[in-house]
């Protein structure tokens, strides 16, 4: 479960970001993860929920955008396919060039710079 190593990797980088910025809490991650990257959404939220526990980040959404693969065709030009493919998903033709799907990147951080209130 590959997912497990990405959840830590993007929990230490905004970590490290909201503490560079002054941050007391992170509310959100925007990331972008690519069809092709074999990364499960709803596994890789999960997990980063499980290691944010105890964290800055404990309670933060992580919110995926899914970004399709997109072939060139030599027939059809640009075209989109939900993951990976030797073949146009248009028509068919093996004339294709895998050009991307397979990004991983975080998008934003939201980090909240006031101090939580205390339990009385």
């Amino acid at each position: 479960m590959h997912e497990l190593g990405i959840a830590r990797d993007i929990l230490d980088i905004a970590v490290a970001e909201a503490e560079k910025h002054g941050g007391c809490r992170i509310t959100r991650v925007d990331l972008e993860v690519g069809v092709l990257r074999g990364v499960v959404p709803e596994n890789l939220a999960f997990l980063f929920g499980h290691v944010a526990m105890g964290t800055i980040a404990e309670g933060a959404r992580l919110a995926i955008e899914e970004q399709p693969a997109r072939v060139a065709c030599e027939a059809c030009g640009p075209v989109e396919a939900r993951g990976f493919t030797i073949a146009c998903p248009a028509c068919g033709s093996p004339a294709v060039k895998v050009e991307g799907g397979d990004a991983l990147r975080i998008l934003s951080i939201d980090i909240d710079d006031s101090l939580p209130a205390r339990e009385a």
